[in-house]
C-alpha cells in the first residue's frame, strides 16, 4: 500500500492522457524522501522569495502554494497556484523568478537541486516522469495565456475554475479545491477585486458555478 507521507508528483502524460496508475513507485518516493527536507508550514508563510539563491526544488506534499512576483509598479502577478504534487522552484541565472507563500498550511519537500539532480541521472523512469510533469506546468502556462485574452470577467474565471478542475489534485470533481482570496484570482486573471466579484455574482445567478469559500461546486461544468 502507498505510504501518503511520502512525496508525489502526478501529471497528465505527455500525449494528456490520463495516467491510470501514481506516476512514482514506492522505492522512488522513498529515495525522494531520504533527499528532502520535511517542511511544515502555516498558511501564510514564505517558503522563498523572488531573487533568493535557487539551490532547492519543492513538491507540494499537501495544502495550496500561490507563487506570485511583485511588479515595480506596485501590483502584483500571480503566475499559478502548486497543489498536492506538484513541483516549484523555478529559477534563472541560479535565482527563484517569483516569491511563494503557503496559502493554507501545506507539507514541503525541499530537495537540493545537485541531489536531485544525481538522483535523476541513475534512475531514468523518475526523470521520464518529471519530464511529464514539467510538460504539464507547460500546458497549464499555455492554458493561462488563453485565459486572459478573453475579454469578460465571468468567461474568465469560468475557464480558471474549469483549469483547476482538470488539474491532477482535484480528479476533475465537480467540487474544487479554491482557498485562495478573490483578491489572488484577480491577481492570476489580470482582473481588478470589483471584477472578480461582479464575476462569480453572474456565474451564480447563472447556475453554473455556486460561490462559497473554500470548494465551490460546479453545477453545469459543460
Amino acid at each position: 500500500m502507498a505510504d501518503l507521507n511520502l512525496p508525489m508528483i502526478r501529471a497528465l502524460s505527455l500525449t494528456g492522457a490520463e495516467v491510470t496508475r501514481p506516476m512514482l513507485t514506492d522505492a522512488q518516493r522513498r529515495r525522494l524522501a531520504e533527499a528532502a527536507t520535511l517542511m511544515q508550514l502555516p498558511a501564510r508563510a514564505i517558503i522563498y522569495r523572488d531573487g533568493d539563491p535557487a539551490d532547492s526544488v519543492f513538491i507540494n506534499g499537501g495544502g495550496v502554494v500561490i507563487s506570485f512576483k511583485d511588479m515595480p509598479s506596485g501590483k502584483r502577478r500571480v503566475a499559478g497556484f502548486r497543489y498536492y504534487a506538484d513541483i516549484f522552484g523555478l529559477a534563472d541565472h541560479g535565482k527563484y523568478v517569483n516569491t511563494t507563500r503557503a496559502v493554507t498550511p501545506v507539507t514541503i519537500y525541499r530537495i537540493p537541486i545537485e541531489t536531485l539532480t544525481s538522483l535523476l541521472r541513475q534512475d531514468a523512469d523518475l526523470e521520464f516522469q518529471f519530464i511529464c510533469k514539467l510538460v504539464h506546468e507547460l500546458r497549464q502556462s499555455q492554458r493561462k495565456s488563453i485565459i486572459v485574452a478573453r475579454r469578460d470577467a465571468p468567461g474568465r474565471i469560468a475557464m480558471f475554475v474549469d483549469m483547476l478542475r482538470r488539474m491532477p489534485a482535484n480528479d476533475g470533481r465537480d467540487v474544487v479545491e479554491m482557498p485562495m482570496t478573490r483578491s489572488d484570482i484577480g491577481d492570476f486573471l489580470n482582473l481588478a477585486h470589483e471584477s472578480v466579484s461582479r464575476g462569480c455574482k453572474r456565474l451564480t445567478n447563472i447556475g453554473i458555478i455556486v460561490f462559497k469559500k473554500g470548494t465551490p461546486p460546479i453545477l453545469d461544468p459543460a
